[in-house]
């Protein structure tokens, strides 16, 4: 039995064991679309990968030769830079469970990076900010 999601060791947990992008079910943090290169490092060797979402908890990966399950990563993303362990392995696709979570803040920036990534002004980046930290209201 799998102690964190609940699961047999050797599958990946579906998506009603792993959550959703909304939050709620066992995820315990909303995931960010990211589209976003990241270099994911173990010690033996760093490779690139495309970061598909992310939460303060958790991320998801594509890319060619990333690591199996069970390593213990550092994802570098933005000048980012996060530990965490590969908990499930899909094909060209990795759950990360990042450890400790990330702060707010840097879920943020993120976020800010994707809407550059997007062509965002960042004058209504600002007025995003203002709304999400309640300063608009």
């Amino acid at each position: 039995m799998n102690p964190v999601f609940g699961g047999p060791v050797d599958e990946r947990p579906g998506m009603a064991a792993f959550g959703n992008s909304m939050g709620g079910g066992r995820r315990s943090a909303p995931r960010t679309p990211a589209p976003l290169i990241a270099r994911i490092s173990t010690l033996s060797k760093t490779v690139s990968a495309q970061l598909i979402d992310v939460s303060s908890t958790g991320a998801r990966l594509r890319g060619t030769d990333l690591p199996p399950r069970r390593a213990d990563v550092l994802v570098s993303v933005e000048g980012l830079k996060a530990f965490g362990a590969i908990m499930w392995a899909d094909g060209e696709e990795r759950g990360v469970k990042l450890d400790p979570p990330l702060q707010a803040g840097e879920v943020l920036m993120l976020r800010h990076r994707v809407l550059e990534a997007r062509g965002v002004s960042p004058e209504l980046k600002a007025a995003m900010d203002d709304w999400e930290l309640g300063m608009a209201r």
